[in-house]
């Protein structure tokens, strides 16, 4: 019994020797042999020629344009506490020049008051002394500004895009009267997340789209990423400013818009889809494909734009590679996988 026990474990430790030596044998050869080759698992008819071009990297969002210059003025803006509506100058759609009248209240009083100003002070010119001249000027010019204040002028040249009042209305002095735009430029206010403002710069270049006029690009630039951050339902968001280059006579303050912000990009360099790239090790590779073989090729990626993705070392233009990497986790052993490229979960036999 002693003799056919003795038999057995001799039997079981030249085996167990026997399997782990080939092990090691065949993991020496296979780190001699260079790069691995995968020529029975794979569909070498499906290989792509690498080629060259042009990729960006973008931030999206979207957001609203308005006018860079834009106002809701009302007749606090003139001093005065309000009044009724006596006469209005614009109609909705007139363009205006700087200082051109828009809407005036009821100012007899006022006016008035000026000319008795007026008249006090020519009088002291003549046989006043020095300092009731200067004192009745001063007054006239009071009485002036009050008068001047019962009507609501155009800070800059525009367009009037809304009127809110009518003739005979009474308005407070806080009330809005007229929204008055600049249209002849426009930028559009837009949110980043936190982790892209770090990417997002002043004077980057943005390519824009109207939701009302889909397939016409506008370019601006960045002009104002926000020194500050908001948070809403638990969400952090910075606000940004992008100045549009050109505008179109069928803008209106808040149509919606898309932007795409170029945060990098590269000219003429190698580009592969990025399911063409999977993770080994922590090593980004490929499969090239030479002499109807398919090589594991470890490559030095740039930047992506999420279809693309830029190769700096490891491929050429010209050579061919597989794309669809789910055939290169099938050809790899168990042991080696750890790929999965957008969407493609790891593999397993």
């Amino acid at each position: 019994m002693k003799k056919w026990f003795m038999w057995f474990l001799i039997v079981v430790l030249l085996a167990t020797g026997s399997y782990f030596g080939y092990d090691y044998f065949k993991q020496r050869n296979s780190s001699a042999a260079g790069p691995d080759i995968l020529a029975e698992e794979i569909d070498l008819d499906a290989a792509t020629e690498v080629k060259t071009g042009t990729i960006r990297e973008t931030v999206s969002t979207s957001g609203y344009i308005s006018p860079e210059n834009e106002i809701y003025l009302s007749f606090s803006s003139t001093g005065t506490t309000g009044g009724t509506v006596e006469e209005i100058f614009v109609e909705v759609g007139d363009i205006v020049e700087e200082a051109d009248k828009l809407v005036k209240l009821e100012d007899k009083q006022e006016h008035l008051n000026y000319l008795r100003a007026k008249n006090e002070y020519e009088l002291a010119k003549i046989s006043g002394s020095p300092s009731q001249v200067e004192e009745k000027e001063l007054a006239m010019e009071v009485a002036f500004n009050n008068y001047e204040s019962k009507t609501l002028k155009a800070p800059f040249a525009g367009k009037v895009v809304d009127i809110f009042v009518e003739e005979g209305d009474y308005v407070e002095g806080y009330d809005n009267v007229v929204y008055l735009i600049d249209d002849s430029s426009y930028e559009v206010k837009v949110s980043i997340s936190e982790v892209d403002c770090l990417k997002v710069e002043v004077e980057q270049r943005v390519e824009i789209e109207l939701d009302i006029l889909k397939g016409r690009i506008f370019n601006g630039r960045v002009t104002e990423v926000a020194e500050y951050a908001r948070a809403e339902s638990g969400v952090v968001t910075v606000p940004v400013t992008i100045k549009m280059d050109e505008v179109s006579p069928i803008f209106k303050p808040q149509f919606s818009a898309t932007a795409e912000i170029i945060v990098n990009s590269a000219e003429n360099v190698i580009t592969v889809p990025v399911t063409a790239i999977s993770q080994n090790n922590d090593r980004s590779i490929v499969l090239k494909v030479e002499d109807r073989k398919a090589l594991i090729t470890p490559v030095k990626t740039g930047i992506s734009d999420g279809y693309y993705q830029e190769i700096i070392e490891g491929l050429q233009e010209g050579d061919k590679i597989i794309v669809n990497n789910y055939q290169l986790n099938s050809g790899l052993d168990s042991s080696e996988r750890r790929f999965g490229g957008p969407g493609m979960p790891m593999m397993r036999p």
